[in-house]
């Protein structure tokens, strides 16, 4: 049975726009499998999968329409500006069956990646080996240091996603200055602009765990007669 398009979508923008797409798509598909069951991958693979083919995957998408609409209008097949869905036409129910069926994979692609991607820019990983070898130093200390086994974010953003949507905003920031190689040398410190303390430190330093130093003079004594003092 051979598959039947509007004509519309025969040109070589829209075609070179589904085959990116398609290609993205096998490839985040085949790498997530990657892993998901190998242990030891690189650092930069989850930066591929979640951040860089999903953009390279829409961007294809987008091309599909925008090419249909510039043939359209090229060839000026009818008066009307908005094209014409007609059911009864196999052209029509064959483009309508791949754009229901591709929205579909699209969208369950998209939550799936959106859940990952987040986890993954909140992992010590990204923070201290992807995005953030400019603060190597840091890193180094952070590892060795009494909050080894808390993860960044946790200080740094803490929950919420008013909080998530700024410090990505100044993450973008900090790649500009990446970049072009503007960044400050030593990174500076303290930060001004992290989130107030009662907001992140606090969920585990409560106020009711704090106590004040004081030094504590202890005398033992012997269980003999004289309950004479133990030295």
């Amino acid at each position: 049975m051979k598959l039947e398009l509007p004509n519309s979508a025969k040109n070589w923008f829209s075609i070179a726009g589904f085959m990116i797409a398609v290609v993205s798509f096998s490839m985040i598909v085949f790498l997530f499998v990657i892993s998901t069951f190998f242990s030891g991958t690189q650092i930069y693979l989850g930066l591929i999968i979640y951040i860089i083919l999903p953009i390279i995957m829409v961007a294809g998408l987008l091309m599909v329409p925008v090419g249909m609409y510039w043939a359209r209008k090229r060839r000026r097949v009818s008066g009307s500006e908005l094209p014409i869905l007609d059911l009864n036409l196999r052209q029509h129910r064959n483009a309508l069956f791949i754009f229901l069926i591709g929205t579909t994979i699209l969208l369950f692609s998209s939550a799936v990646g959106s859940y990952e991607a987040y986890h993954y820019t909140e992992s010590v990983s990204f923070c201290g080996q992807v995005c953030h070898q400019v603060m190597q130093p840091e890193f180094e200390s952070y590892q060795h240091s009494s909050h080894a086994r808390v993860a960044c974010a946790e200080c740094h953003i803490g929950s919420g996603a008013d909080w998530y949507v700024k410090a990505k905003m100044s993450g973008l920031h900090q790649v500009y200055a990446v970049l072009l190689d503007t960044f400050p040398r030593p990174i500076p410190t303290p930060i001004s602009n992290l989130r107030p303390a009662r907001e992140t430190c606090e969920q585990c330093h409560w106020p009711k765990k704090f106590y004040p130093r004081e030094e504590r003079l202890e005398q033992y004594f012997l269980g003999d007669e004289e309950n004479s003092q133990w030295d």
